[in-house]
């Protein structure tokens, strides 16, 4: 073979190796998007998995987490503690006693005050003067009785029992002034009616506090409350009943003020927010969604308070002004809003089980999720044990060295071992676990 023909045949090789290094490296590419695609496709079916698991406990298995030390559930904000925005008009006259009687159907006209309820029992408080004010102050003779000033009607209410509240004085005059004098000398009894929750308002205190009490307590909207008070022959609308709530709630604030004075002087406090939607923005409607802030005592507080605050953030500066002045430990749920004060914050086990249970496959007891939730429930035994034995302080932190300390440094090492995908919800528990190592604390 000549030298021209080896040349030739040198470069036509070499064409086709740097046509094979093209196509290797083509592939090369090809493989690498296939094995992303794979990988993304391998995620969203583990994703989806979770959905499809965390949707049949929700359908045919346990609706929650929830041990023998967790409580029954929270609250659903939704509509509960803003309803009384929604329905109330401050900008609506107060009603009286006539507003509330039933009209005639035929003229369509209120058939007379005492008709609110003919069979509704009234208690008559009579105002008088002192014996020793019963002497004419002009003359020096006896005063005699002359006739009584109506002042005012309240509507009461005892549980199950409905009753008017009238409120009179006594009023007096002189008879020698009133024959002999220039003029009639009349003096009053002092008017001693209690302070009117709403001003020039028809409801007892008893009312408004029956009105919130069966609403925030009891979770009667005022709708139902309205329907109540039509069957008792009383007719209250809910806008007016909506406006009490309000204007009532202003009596309040002392005591919430002192509520949490007394609460910030326990060493431990617990503080969450759940979103709430509002209706209503300065009597506008909004679907903006708010926070329901709650702040309340440890299990082992001398006083169980819990207090709640609407904001309409759930921002650091929000937490700062809610425990402004607080220098004890705060437990939470390491939502990042937290931790900016003079407190010392802490974390919770019972939420670190809660993203944990969420992994956990019907049945499966043998996965490292379900481990886990099994060595954060021993630890609550412990912690539950003790409380019944009304352990000391001391005897509590040496059983949480001696047995609670082993099962939650176990529980940290099955959670290093763990390389779960990014995303998943097995991730979110392990990433949440890792953040809050330093600030958990057992179950109370």
């Amino acid at each position: 073979m000549t030298y021209e023909e080896l040349k030739k045949a040198y470069e036509e090789a070499a064409k086709k190796c740097s046509e094979l290094e093209s196509k290797k490296a083509e592939l090369e590419k090809e493989n690498s998007e296939l094995k992303k695609s794979n990988e993304d496709k391998d995620l969203r079916i583990e994703h989806l998995t979770e959905l499809v698991l965390k949707r049949n406990k929700m359908l045919f298995g346990q609706k929650s987490e929830k041990g023998k030390y967790l409580c029954d559930g929270q609250l659903s904000f939704e509509g509960f503690f803003n309803e009384a925005e929604e329905q109330s008009n401050l900008a609506l006259s107060e009603p009286n006693e006539e507003k509330i009687t039933r009209k005639s159907a035929k003229t369509g006209k209120h058939r007379g005050r005492n008709e609110i309820r003919t069979d509704l029992e009234t208690k008559k408080v009579v105002f008088d003067l002192p014996e020793n004010q019963l002497i004419c102050g002009v003359c020096g003779d006896a005063l005699t009785e002359y006739t009584e000033e109506y002042l005012t009607t309240r509507l009461a209410v005892i549980p199950e029992k409905i009753y008017k509240i009238e409120y009179y004085r006594k009023v007096y005059k002189c008879r020698n002034c009133d024959k002999n004098g220039i003029r009639s000398n009349i003096i009053k009894a002092e008017n001693k009616t209690p302070a009117a929750v709403i001003e020039k308002g028809l409801p007892d205190p008893s009312l408004v506090a029956d009105i919130m009490q069966r609403k925030y307590q009891l979770g009667e909207p005022l709708y139902r409350q309205e329907q109540y008070w039509k069957l008792r022959g009383i007719y209250l609308n809910r806008t007016s009943l909506a406006n009490w709530v309000i204007k009532g709630a202003k009596w309040f604030e002392p005591v919430i003020g002192m509520l949490r004075m007394y609460s910030f002087l326990e060493p431990v406090l617990n503080a969450d927010e759940t979103p709430t939607r509002v209706l209503k923005i300065d009597g506008k409607p909004s679907k903006k969604k708010c926070q329901m802030w709650v702040i309340c005592t440890g299990a082992s507080a001398s006083k169980k308070i819990a207090l709640y605050y609407y904001r309409d953030s759930r921002s650091k500066i929000t937490a700062e002004k809610l425990l402004e002045g607080y220098t004890g430990v705060v437990q939470t749920d390491g939502m990042k809003s937290y931790g900016s004060g003079d407190y010392e914050s802490a974390g919770c086990w019972a939420h670190c089980r809660r993203y944990f249970f969420d992994c956990i496959t019907d049945g499966d007891t043998t996965c490292p999720s379900a481990q886990i939730v099994a060595l954060i429930s021993k630890a609550a035994d412990y912690e539950q044990a003790a409380k019944e034995a009304e352990y000391t302080r001391e005897q509590i932190l040496e059983m949480r060295q001696e047995k609670v300390k082993p099962l939650l440094d176990k529980a940290y090492e099955i959670i290093n071992t763990l390389r779960p995908s990014q995303g998943s919800n097995l991730a979110k528990a392990v990433t949440y676990a890792q953040n809050q190592k330093k600030e958990a604390v057992p179950v109370p």
